[in-house]
């Protein structure tokens, strides 16, 4: 078993987002920067990104959720 940077690198960033360690924002410089410099590949910003999407349209409806609770 070998260890794999680029799949490390796109879990983790996917999971800082997902527990709201680091903003969305950030996560897209890290994940360009990476893809630059080849440390992930394109389908895996994608998979960041739909993560960032995902992550966004939970927030927003939790929000709704709330404000609907009050």
């Amino acid at each position: 078993m070998s260890f794999d940077l680029s799949e490390f690198l796109t879990e983790g960033l996917i999971s800082s987002i997902d527990n709201g360690l680091i903003s969305s924002d950030l996560a897209t410089v890290y994940a360009g920067n990476y893809l630059v410099k080849s440390l992930i590949t394109q389908a895996q910003v994608t998979q960041v990104s739909d993560a960032i999407t995902a992550y966004k349209t939970a927030q927003v409806s939790a929000t709704v959720d709330n404000s609907n609770v009050q």
